[in-house]
């Protein structure tokens, strides 16, 4: 119920795998940003972010593809308050997360090669729109797998109010007490996104389901409508998915994430 990782479960992931992650941290400011690596340094980077609560291991299968491994280089991030990223430790604004991540991003801009695609679920989704708009140089492309967009649809349920009151906290685990406060808070900085969405102009793959019950469909056809100027946009429905499209359709991911390497090539 910590929503991350153990080094253990780390190791016998990976016990049979070719290919092991390696893990670092980037300290920014105030913040110290955990991260996972896996692949060759002198390939694309792809720049995993993961949704609300979580860690990096959200793409740990994506770390044992072969396909991926042969043409590119993974990292994905602990977001701050999960994982090993100031665990407990959360930043509720969109835009001083975008600025933290915006680190460990540095750190993988090299001239010669093309500039990293980020790859994105649910709440990661509202991050990378800040990302992208704060930072659009830095990235040359993203994918959004069912991912926050609408401030008007994302309205805060009862449990997450719920969840500020010092009696429900107490037996709350750390993760989903970060998750409730940031999710509290999102509303408002979609809000302020909106304002700024359509300079979003570097390439973008959204991919949704129509049963996402979490992160409801409208959320895609809201970027479609926002976006509709950016002509690299293109919005991916599977009919009968609902919000778990990473882990449930990772074929159908890996061949959009595929198609992003292949467009934006230099």
């Amino acid at each position: 119920m910590q929503f991350r990782i153990s080094d253990r479960k780390v190791r016998k992931e990976f016990k049979d795998q070719k290919f092991k992650p390696t893990f670092d941290y980037v300290e920014f400011e105030e913040r110290k940003i955990h991260y996972a690596k896996i692949g060759n340094d002198s390939l694309p980077t792809l720049f995993f972010i993961h949704g609300s609560p979580g860690d990096w291991s959200a793409f740990l299968d994506y770390f044992k593809d072969s396909t991926l491994l042969s043409r590119t280089n993974m990292v994905a991030l602990d977001r701050t308050g999960y994982g090993k990223s100031d665990f407990g430790n959360y930043e509720k604004n969109l835009k001083e997360q975008a600025r933290f991540y915006k680190g460990v991003l540095e750190k993988y801009q090299d001239s010669t090669k093309q500039k990293p695609i980020l790859i994105s679920h649910s709440y990661g989704g509202a991050v990378i729109l800040q990302m992208a708009i704060d930072y659009p140089d830095m990235m040359s492309g993203i994918v959004s797998l069912a991912g926050l967009s609408s401030a008007e649809l994302t309205v805060p349920r009862w449990y997450n109010g719920a969840a500020k009151s010092v009696f429900v906290r107490w037996w709350l685990p750390a993760a989903l007490t970060v998750s409730n406060k940031e999710m509290l808070h999102l509303q408002e900085d979609l809000k302020a996104i909106e304002k700024d969405i359509d300079k979003i102009k570097v390439p973008l793959l959204v991919l949704h389901g129509q049963k996402d019950k979490i992160v409801p469909y409208g959320h895609a056809l809201f970027l479609k409508e926002k976006l509709a100027n950016n002509p690299s946009f293109e919005l991916n429905t599977l009919p009968e998915a609902n919000h778990f499209i990473p882990w449930t359709h990772q074929d159908t991911v890996r061949t959009l994430i595929l198609k992003m390497l292949d467009e934006t090539k230099k």
